[in-house]
């Protein structure tokens, strides 16, 4: 069999005929910096990992069109405006992220052959494996490590790092039971998450959970609200239909409408259950969800709505996406606010596609991996999740005024015909905020609740999907694990002697 070459995704070795030679030298080379020693010699400082270069030599026979087609088609292999994976046939399992650099070569002197090299810039100087390890309970033991939990509720985990390099590894951690404060410390540092003071108990302030759809999976607490009023727009009907199907409410049936109405659809309505002192409503009230906006071509259309009422169905506030492109693939999230003028406070517009490779636009928010997004209320500010933020106004009005009920809306607009494929309100949770009660605090980090740490990304801490680098307590930082044979421990608050489930993601760096 031919040697492989692999770069961004094609194989060169079926461009040309051969390699007869690959240069990759012993590591990446270092550079060591030091400074005069006043008596003798020079003092180390530090030393650095460099670029690293690989030159691989290749031959190419005679063809019909002698060279013309190998260049050409090298010439198109190699065009990347950032590092793409470069693969070596003997080391399939390692990914070096290169560019080419330079011109590269093709000796076109013979007749029936011709002999050319191309080299790679490696910017990292390092390589990382194309699979990536991950130690959970169901493998552990074995050669990636051991996890152990202790009775005091901390985890031990040795973890066995193969390449010759530290590596960032990708944490998560599932609380079985609740919590509020995480510490993860290894040889290279320490990270800490939440509240190291978080009391379980006390008279104070606290947050209850009022509803989980994950526990009510078809959505049956809420009840059909056929023939009310749309409290965010008397436009929309609701002498339709909505129902569970597949992964949450969706569109069922439009219904009838008056001639002032623009658009038919079905609403639910629950009504908040009371608190732990027996009180309906809040001032203080928090609702995280998760919607999903994706059309299967374009032209499609549809309304989506997440609405929040007093007792007397006034609006307090909505979250919501409407696609009134009959043609395009254009639609938008839009937030409402009540009070003495009720008004749409904010919208953004984004393309109703699932995010696929190669979007010009991708719909990062709405697709069918992420859509997590969230209301709050404090008193008069109310804030609403856009891509990595809370989009935050203020309506003095509404400072007492308590959310009561919450309205869920699918709905198609009277002109069209085509209703969008993937229209769904997939997770509702509610929560009530500053609770004054004595009993068991529902901690920050709810049973079931998972969070994410990723040591070298963007998103250091995820919190239930939503970025939450805000719970990272000031002056500890993420850090990365050494090769070879190293532990970490997992502390939880001091309370908690119930271990969290623990899976440990990484790919090996090598020189």
């Amino acid at each position: 069999m031919a040697f492989s070459v692999k770069f961004n995704d094609v194989d060169l070795s079926t461009i040309v005929d051969g390699f007869t030679a690959i240069t990759r030298n012993i590591g990446a080379g270092w550079t060591n910096t030091v400074q005069p020693n006043p008596i003798i010699g020079a003092d180390f400082t530090q030393n650095s990992i460099n670029s690293k270069s690989i030159t691989v030599n290749f031959i190419a026979n005679v063809k019909l069109d002698r060279f013309t087609s190998v260049r050409k088609a090298l010439a198109s292999a190699l065009n990347v405006k950032q590092p793409a994976a470069l693969i070596f046939d003997d080391d399939p399992n390692q990914v070096w992220w290169a560019v080419p650099d330079g011109t590269p070569t093709l000796d076109e002197s013979s007749f029936y052959q011709a002999v050319g090299s191309i080299t790679f810039l490696v910017p990292s100087g390092v390589s990382e494996s194309v699979e990536t390890n991950v130690l959970n309970a169901s493998n552990s033991g074995g050669q990636l490590g051991t996890i152990t939990n202790n009775s005091d509720g901390s985890v031990d985990i040795e973890i066995n790092n193969t390449g010759n390099l530290e590596t960032f590894p990708t944490i998560e951690i599932t609380n079985v039971h609740e919590n509020g404060y995480i510490a993860i410390a290894g040889q290279n540092g320490a990270i800490e998450i939440g509240n190291r003071q978080e009391a379980n108990g006390a008279t104070h302030a606290l947050s209850e959970y009022l509803y989980n759809s994950n526990s009510d999976l078809s959505f049956s607490k809420f009840k059909d609200a056929t023939g009310t009023a749309n409290p965010q727009n008397s436009g929309l009907g609701t002498n339709g239909t909505i129902s569970f199907q597949s992964d949450g409410l969706r569109f069922a049936t439009q219904g009838t409408m008056s001639g002032s109405q623009f658009a038919g659809g079905g609403m639910k309505v629950m009504t908040l259950p009371a608190d732990s002192n027996g009180h309906v409503g809040a001032v203080n009230f928090y609702s995280h969800f998760n919607l999903f906006a994706w059309a299967g071509a374009m032209g499609q259309t549809g309304i989506l709505q997440i609405l929040f009422t007093d007792i007397n169905d006034k609006l307090v506030a909505g979250y919501g996406i409407t696609k009134s492109d009959m043609s395009g693939n254009s639609a938008k999230c839009s937030f409402w606010v009540g009070g003495n003028t009720p008004k749409e406070y904010t919208s953004f517009g984004f393309e109703t596609n699932n995010a696929e490779k190669n979007q010009k636009y991708p719909n990062n928010m709405f697709n069918s991996s992420t859509g997590d997004a969230d209301f709050l209320k404090e008193g008069a500010n109310l804030g609403f999740y856009w891509y990595g933020s809370r989009k935050t106004t203020y309506v003095p009005e509404l400072a007492d005024v308590e959310v009561s009920k919450v309205y869920l809306y699918l709905g198609q607009f009277k002109g069209s015909n085509k209703f969008i494929n993937n229209l769904s309100i997939r997770q509702v949770n509610l929560t009530k905020n500053n609770v004054s009660v004595w009993k068991d605090v529902p901690n920050r980090y709810a049973a079931n609740s998972k969070i994410t740490v990723n040591m070298n990304g963007k998103d250091t801490v995820v919190i239930n999907g939503m970025p939450a680098i805000q719970e990272k307590i000031r002056g500890t930082e993420p850090f990365s694990i050494p090769p070879g044979r190293s532990t970490l421990k997992i502390l939880q608050s001091t309370w908690n002697t119930t271990p969290p489930i623990v899976q440990i993601s990484y790919k090996e760096r090598n020189l």
